[in-house]
C-alpha cells in the first residue's frame, strides 16, 4: 500500500469512496459530496490536503483530510489544522497500514506551515476509531497522541411539545437586512473575542469567512434586538446541500421510536418527520448562534424552528458545561456524543489550554463542517 496526496483529477475516485462509507449511530448515516468533493474544504480555507491510502489496484483503502486556517488559543495567533473526513476500510491491513503513515503525513504538513495544533471530533458511536487512535497505547510506540479538548454533543430539534412556553416579547427576532451588517458583525466579532480558541478577532476575518460560505449571506440570518434595538443575539440557519447531502441508511431501536413519535406528532404539527430508510435527512445547521441569555437562546431557535421546512431537522453545539445551549424544554431533542481532540505528536508538550478546566467557556466550532 502507498500514501499519495490527492489532487482535482482524484475527484470522482474520493467521490465514490466517500460515498460508500458509514457513519456510525442510532442513525447509520451515508454522506455524498456534491460535484466537487474539495469546496466543503473550500468554503473555510484555501489551505487543505487530502490523503489516500491506495492498494495495490490503486482503489482507496483510507483517507483524510486536513484544512487549516488562522485562529486565536487563549488570545495567541496559531495556524491550526482541523483533521476531518477520516475513512479508514475495515480490513486490519488498511487500519495497521494508514496508523502507521498518519503521524509522518501530520509532522509534515504541520512543518510546513508552522502548526503547532491540529484538532479532530470523533463521535462516542466510532468504536473503530477510538481503537485504531485513541485508546491508552505503549508511549514508545510513534505513534500520534489524541488529547480530549471537550466534549461537545450534536443536538437536534424536531418539534415542540404542546403548551411550550413562548419566547419573552421584550426580544424580537428578525430576519437581517443589508443595512444590519455593521452592527451585525460587531455583535459576532464581540460574542467570538471572548472565546478560547476562535477565528473572528476583528470584523475583516468575519467578512472573509462570510465571502467563502457558500449560499449564506447577510439576509440569511435571524437577528435578535431588545427593546433599545439592540442586538443581543444572531443565528444563521445553513443547509449544506449543495456541497454535502446526508442520508439515514439504517434506524436503531431508540432512533425508530423517536422517528415513529415524530410521524405521528406531526400529524398535529408538532413535530417536524426523519426520512425513511435511505432516505435523505434534511439538515439545517444552527451556525453564528450567539445570545447574551437563555430567553434570547430561546426566541433564537424557536424562530428558526418556525421557518424551517417540515421536513428539516435543526442541529447545533452544545459545549460541556455551557448552560446556554442546552436544548430548551420546550423541545422535543435528541443528542449525540462527541469528543473534540488535539493530536500531537509523541515529543510534543502538553499545552496549558488543554489541562482541565471547571466550567470553561465553549469554544468556536461549526459542526457543518464536521
Amino acid at each position: 500500500m502507498r500514501l499519495v496526496e490527492a489532487t482535482d483529477q482524484d475527484n470522482e475516485k474520493l467521490l465514490h469512496y466517500f460515498s460508500q462509507s458509514q457513519f456510525p449511530g442510532s442513525i447509520t448515516l451515508r454522506m455524498r459530496r456534491m460535484f466537487n468533493f474539495f469546496n466543503q474544504y473550500r468554503t473555510q480555507s484555501d489551505d487543505f490536503v487530502t490523503y489516500m491510502l491506495l492498494n495495490d489496484k490503486d482503489e482507496i483503502e483510507a483517507m483524510a483530510s486536513i484544512v487549516f486556517r488562522e485562529a486565536w488559543i487563549e488570545g495567541q495567533k496559531e495556524i491550526v489544522g482541523y483533521a476531518t473526513d477520516l475513512r479508514v476500510s475495515s480490513s486490519r491491513r488498511a487500519v495497521l497500514t494508514w496508523s502507521q503513515h498518519f503521524l509522518p503525513v501530520i509532522e509534515m504538513a504541520r512543518q510546513k506551515r508552522n502548526c503547532r495544533y491540529i484538532f479532530t471530533a470523533v463521535a462516542a458511536s466510532q468504536r473503530q476509531a477510538y481503537n485504531a487512535f485513541i485508546r491508552p497505547r505503549s508511549i514508545r510506540r510513534r505513534m500520534p497522541r489524541y488529547y480530549l479538548f471537550r466534549r461537545f454533543q450534536l443536538m437536534s430539534l424536531h418539534g415542540l411539545w404542546p403548551f411550550h412556553e413562548m419566547p419573552l416579547t421584550s426580544v424580537t427576532v428578525r430576519k437581517a437586512e443589508e443595512s444590519d451588517f455593521n452592527k451585525l458583525s460587531d455583535f459576532i466579532v464581540e460574542q467570538s473575542k471572548s472565546r478560547p480558541l476562535h477565528y473572528f478577532e476583528d470584523k475583516n476575518a468575519f467578512i472573509a469567512t462570510l465571502e467563502r460560505w457558500r449560499d449564506l449571506y447577510t439576509e440569511n440570518f435571524l437577528i435578535a434586538e431588545d427593546k433599545q434595538g439592540s442586538v443581543v443575539g444572531c443565528v444563521a440557519p445553513w443547509s449544506p446541500q449543495q456541497i454535502q447531502k446526508v442520508y439515514a441508511v439504517r434506524y436503531g431501536d431508540t432512533a425508530q421510536n423517536l422517528k415513529d413519535i415524530l410521524t405521528f406528532g406531526s400529524w398535529f404539527g408538532v413535530s417536524h418527520t426523519l426520512p425513511r430508510t435511505e432516505g435523505e435527512l434534511k439538515v439545517r445547521h444552527l451556525t453564528h448562534l450567539y445570545a447574551r441569555n437563555p430567553d434570547v437562546m430561546y426566541a433564537l431557535m424557536y424562530n428558526a424552528y418556525k421557518q424551517s421546512a417540515k421536513d428539516e431537522t435543526l442541529v447545533y453545539p452544545h459545549f460541556e458545561g455551557d448552560l446556554m445551549t442546552l436544548a430548551p424544554k420546550g423541545f422535543i431533542s435528541a443528542s449525540q456524543n462527541f469528543g473534540l481532540y488535539c493530536i500531537l505528536s509523541p515529543t510534543d508538550p502538553l499545552p496549558d489550554f488543554l489541562k482541565p478546566k471547571f466550567m470553561a467557556p465553549p469554544i468556536e466550532f461549526e459542526p457543518a463542517f464536521l
